[in-house]
């Protein structure tokens, strides 16, 4: 099909997920065919963790038939890891996964074809939830309250124009990269949380490039039910409040009606009993509360 493929999974050192991953990648349709390259990018805390990550990645290069390879990189940061493989790629497509998700069997089928059917040069992969997950009234509870764990199910027919990126499933031409630059390495895991994928999004539109959504390129993600807490809520959205602080200009007369307004919304739907509007306040709060914390740090030279 004329296209070269770099798979680029960044891990912490989750080793049961990078091997349930690496199994599914190695049971692709089309995997002798379309001869992807596999780059494991080690973010792991430790030297102790990382060197179990790379035993790993070697168990699963000496079984495959194609470049299965590991890259250090001891800087914490998810967005550090990533950039530190992309010029070791040797791939037209790179295609970024969270360590956290498994692929189905047509996905990369799914992502080459995309980019021969259409003219966008970014692609955004389905992200979905595993039937048991689907199926569990209590999941779906929490699910519907804090919205802490992203799915990507548009509903959407491929090629669709988007607006975002996630980043556990995406696919970008590597002529992106060397007009755009790489990921901001300020933020997302490791740095200040969160937010890389769309502040990579913002910077890709503002170029003229087009992201496209394949619903076929679909990738199943692991329900962590630690993040579907009181707790969790409140430090993703404080996580999502400073990331945000950190590549867009906001000013404190900007900031403090908003942080004001989302106590007076919060307060109105607790009395409306509208528990989904409730949260989406109680978000917003911790969000714009944790920017006027950094502004105040900042303030005081700390």
């Amino acid at each position: 099909m004329g296209e070269s493929i770099s798979i680029i999974i960044a891990t912490v050192g989750r080793l049961d997920q990078i091997e349930r991953l690496l199994t599914s990648l190695s049971q692709l349709n089309g995997y002798d065919e379309l001869r992807p390259e596999i780059i494991v990018a080690n973010n792991a805390p430790d030297e102790s963790k990382a060197k179990q990550v790379e035993a790993l990645v070697g168990k699963f290069a000496a079984r495959l038939a194609h470049p299965c390879r590991h890259v250090r990189e001891p800087r914490p940061g998810k967005c550090r890891a990533q950039n530190r493989a992309i010029p070791l790629a040797g791939g037209s497509l790179l295609v970024f996964l969270d360590d956290d998700v498994e692929v189905t069997p047509g996905w990369l089928r799914a992502v080459v074809n995309f980019f021969h059917e259409f003219s966008h040069e970014i692609m955004q992969g389905a992200i979905r939830m595993r039937e048991q997950d689907r199926n569990d009234a209590q999941i779906q509870r929490d699910l519907q309250r804090y919205r802490t764990i992203d799915f990507i199910e548009y509903g959407f027919a491929p090629g669709r124009k988007l607006r975002t990126l996630t980043g556990g499933n995406m696919a970008i031409r590597r002529s992106v990269f060397d007009r755009v630059g790489l990921f901001n390495e300020k933020l997302g895991p490791g740095q200040s949380g969160i937010s890389e994928d769309v502040e990579f999004a913002k910077r890709v539109l503002n170029a003229g490039y087009n992201i496209g959504y394949e619903p076929r390129a679909t990738v199943y993600n692991e329900m962590d039910r630690s993040r579907l807490t009181e707790e969790f809520f409140r430090i993703r959205h404080e996580l999502q409040g400073r990331s945000r602080l950190a590549y867009k200009k906001q000013s404190v007369l900007r900031i403090v009606p908003n942080y004001l307004r989302s106590i007076f919304t919060f307060g109105w739907y607790s009395l409306l009993g509208n528990e989904r509007k409730k949260y989406r306040a109680k978000g917003r709060y911790f969000h714009y509360r944790a920017m006027l914390v950094e502004k105040t740090k900042k303030a005081a030279g700390e």
